[in-house]
């Protein structure tokens, strides 16, 4: 068991940050731009792209990710937390754009937001007009600081009575429009959320505790993201160790199959401290 201990300054000055970690990446069906190593992670890094507009989207995948029908993505920040300032908090930018007056072609994600990677809260959305979800508001082009011109979909903490996050999640729901043909919102040709960029203006500098960045269990495995390189010991609940990996910088996919069932403790040691999951197989 772990945790985050999260605390703000009341005084704090808030800076302008971008997403710089992807924690979980789970590609859905439909689309694949930009979801190569040539391209990601770091076309989601950094700002939107500047030549995205309200009615030319973005398509370079080097500036875009397409998450895919049903596909998720967990991305944050490893030096800031997102605290709960005066109005948005964070926008989030899609490739979204308009076509004709009344309609955006739009591929809807539900946003959520976690302090700890742990507990996620969902912002609400309406099911029939999909507002609340990201991906329906086109980019402008102009400052992504400012959400008064960025376009962009924004987040407010205090909708969901959150002081501070570290994680966001997004996952794709776009074959809710696919599934219906008379909907306004239809379009055959809609492939699942594309991420440009995830943006806020209410950071406060509070790096993670170590540079240790864990990926929740995946299937029958685990996955583990490391900056130095790291001794892995799993535990029985008897405390017999049962096992002990070596685990080189970079990311290590641990397979469950070897183990008993039951529950484990998975531990990390490295030079920037101790890191524990339990894992009930």
């Amino acid at each position: 068991m772990y945790f985050f201990l999260l605390t703000v300054s009341s005084i704090a000055q808030y800076q302008n940050v971008a997403i710089d970690t992807v924690r979980k990446f789970t590609p859905g069906t439909g689309q694949n731009s930009g979801q190569g190593p040539a391209f990601f992670p770091a076309n989601i890094f950094g700002q939107p792209d500047p030549t995205a507009s309200d009615s030319v989207p973005s398509t370079n995948p080097r500036q875009v990710c397409s998450i895919g029908l049903d596909g998720l993505i967990e991305v944050g920040f490893k030096n800031f937390i997102i605290v709960d300032g005066p109005g948005a908090d964070f926008t989030v930018f899609e490739n979204a754009f308009r076509v004709g007056k009344n309609r955006v072609y739009m591929e809807p994600g539900v946003v959520e937001v976690s302090k700890d990677g742990i507990v996620w809260i969902a912002f609400p959305y309406d099911t029939t007009t999909y507002k609340g979800c990201a991906g329906l508001t086109p980019s402008s082009g102009s400052d992504p600081f400012d959400p008064e011109k960025s376009g962009g979909d924004i987040y407010d903490l205090a909708t969901i009575g959150a002081d501070s996050i570290r994680w966001i999640r997004i996952t794709d729901i776009t074959k809710s429009i696919l599934s219906k043909p008379k909907s306004p919102l239809y379009d055959p040709t809609l492939t699942g959320f594309d991420l440009d960029a995830i943006v806020s203006r209410h950071a406060i500098s509070q790096p993670l505790k170590n540079d240790l960045i864990e990926l929740l269990p995946q299937g029958n495995a685990l996955a583990y993201v490391t900056k130095r390189a790291a001794e892995l010991h799993v535990v029985d609940v008897s405390g017999k160790l049962i096992d002990v990996l070596k685990i080189p910088i970079g990311v290590n996919e641990i397979s469950l199959d070897p183990y008993p069932r039951g529950a484990m403790l998975f531990t990390l040691f490295s030079s920037d401290g101790v890191f524990t999951l339990k894992v009930l197989k």
